[in-house]
This record gives structure tokens, C-alpha cells and sequence, in this order.
């Protein structure tokens, strides 16, 4: 294969070869041209918003009715690190990321989307409620599911990120990797919590997405599963957006990639080098540029 793509590049022009080589290696994310920006990195603390009241609390508490008290022992504030923009010129767009349960996250991708000119906030939900996490708590007859936790603390740093200094509060997305995506979904879900926040996600990224919620959502989705993938099925995709979607509901697109790798290989939470591949890179960035997320040159 690359024996071919260097003859072919022989017959074309020299600028078109130099061209193709200069997007080859932008896409290249283990290259150490772009690892990720440590060096301006933040360390924040991103603080909890008020667990809001169930409609049927609100409603008992209207009729006079005595309620018990909210038990708030799971609510603390949530660790994060920022990346913030280059380019300050500007307001910025910027991206929340949600890692797997075990606060793990590809952090190559940090890279890319830095560089299509988006601050980066990297929160660790499951270093702020521990007792949630669902890969290391609960068993199958009593499962320890913190995604409503999680996905409360990313509509938190969306709230905390809308009125930081140099962002574009209407141009913040969330991206979610394993169960972070599952609780980036409930995060855009239009019948859960966010429909008590005034912010809105502008769109939200699902990578290996673990679908738990429905998708009636306020902002436009895309979710990028692999071929059987054994711990974040593509089937529970594709059921929900069956079921679920309709034409008054924002759209999701469902990418699904063939990764080549074995069932053994997948069935771990091993990082897969399909997941920062040219290929998912650009198909990623240049559904956040579709949807109004790039600043640089209107690209990816």
C-alpha cells in the first residue's frame, strides 16, 4: 500500500504531494508535533450547581406537603483541567470532555481540537462522586449507575465555562468517550436536567458511545461506535435512534468504524488505534465545523 501511494505521488505535481503530506501529518495525533498543550494547562475546579428538584418535589412542595430533605452527600465540586485557546483575539468555541468511568479519555485528541481553535475542558466526574463509578462499583443484580450524576456535572461546567473569560457561550460542545458519552447524551436529553439550565450544548460528540439515554435532544449528536464492540454495543444505538428519532427531534448521525482489531482486544478498555485514526479525526472535526464549532479559517 505505501509502495502505491508513493508512485502515485511521483506522477503529481510537487505541490499537490506537499500539500497531501502537510494534511497527513496534521492528522497524524501520535506525532510529537501534536501531543498534548501541557504547557498551558490549567488545573480548575469546576463548582457543583444546585441539584435541582424533581418536577414532584416542586409540585409537593407548591401544595404545602412536607418533603425530606435532599440528601446532597453525593454532590462535590468537579476537578478539570483547561486548555485554554491560542488565539485570544476573540471569543473561542470550546469542547467539554467526558472520559470512560475509570477517568480514562484519549488524550491525544486534546491536540486537534486545540488546534481547530477550540479551548479545551477536560473534567474527572468520577473523581467527584467515587461511589458512582460503574466500572468499579455495583454488580449486575445492583448496578452502581452514575451517569445522571455525570452528566449533572458536565451541564456544571457548562454553566461555569459560558461565563468564563474568551468564550463563546453559544459555541460549547461536550464529547464523550465510552460511558462519558452515554452521559454526554443525558446531558443534551430534553426531558432531563437540562431542560432546568438556561445554557445549552451547541452539539455533542459520542466516541465508542455507550447509548443509555433516549434522543429527544436539544442539539444535533454524532456517535461513533466500532463493529462489535463488545462493552459499548452498537445495537443500543441503533435500537434507540429507531425508536426514538422523528423528524421534530434534533438529529443524530451513527457512524459505525471497522476496526480490524480481535474480539478479545475489544472486549477490554484497552485504547484502540482506530479511535485517533486521520479518518475518525476528520469525521469529527468536521461534524463540530458543520455544526458551527471551528474559528480557524472555517476549518477542521
Amino acid at each position: 500500500m505505501a509502495k502505491h501511494r508513493v508512485f502515485q505521488c511521483r506522477r503529481r505535481s510537487f505541490s499537490r504531494c506537499c500539500f497531501a503530506f502537510l494534511a497527513a501529518a496534521f492528522f497524524t495525533l501520535p506525532s510529537s508535533a501534536h501531543s498534548a498543550p501541557t504547557e498551558s494547562s490549567q488545573k480548575i475546579t469546576v463548582p457543583a450547581q444546585p441539584y435541582p428538584l424533581s418536577g414532584l418535589r416542586q409540585r409537593l412542595i407548591n401544595a404545602g406537603k412536607e418533603i425530606p430533605t435532599v440528601d446532597n452527600s453525593l454532590q462535590f465540586d468537579i476537578p478539570g483541567i483547561y486548555y485554554p485557546p491560542d488565539d485570544t483575539s476573540m471569543p473561542a468555541g470550546a469542547v467539554i470532555i467526558i472520559p470512560d468511568c475509570d477517568d480514562r479519555f484519549p488524550e491525544e485528541w486534546v491536540a486537534p481540537l486545540h488546534k481547530a481553535g477550540l479551548a479545551v475542558l477536560r473534567i474527572s466526574p468520577g473523581q467527584a462522586h467515587p461511589s458512582q463509578s460503574y466500572c468499579t462499583a455495583g454488580t449486575l443484580d445492583n448496578p452502581k449507575h452514575g451517569v445522571t450524576y455525570w452528566a449533572f456535572d458536565a451541564l456544571s461546567a457548562l454553566a461555569y465555562l459560558a461565563h468564563y473569560p474568551g468564550i463563546d457561550p453559544e459555541r460549547i460542545a461536550i464529547f464523550g468517550y465510552g460511558y462519558g458519552a452515554a452521559a454526554a447524551q443525558f446531558a443534551i436529553y430534553r426531558h432531563g436536567h437540562a431542560k432546568r439550565f438556561k445554557e445549552r450544548f451547541r452539539t455533542m460528540v459520542g466516541l465508542r458511545a455507550q447509548c443509555m439515554s433516549e434522543m429527544d435532544n436539544f442539539s444535533p449528536a454524532l456517535l461513533v461506535t466500532l463493529e462489535n464492540d463488545p462493552i459499548n454495543p452498537p445495537a443500543w444505538c441503533q435500537w434507540r435512534m429507531d425508536r426514538d428519532l422523528r423528524p421534530d427531534r434534533a438529529p443524530v448521525k451513527f457512524e459505525m468504524l471497522q476496526t480490524g482489531e480481535t474480539l478479545e482486544k475489544q472486549a477490554t478498555r484497552s485504547f484502540l488505534k482506530i479511535e485517533t485514526t486521520a479518518d475518525t479525526v476528520a469525521l469529527i472535526l468536521n461534524f463540530l465545523r458543520e455544526n458551527g464549532m471551528s474559528t480557524k479559517d472555517n476549518k477542521p
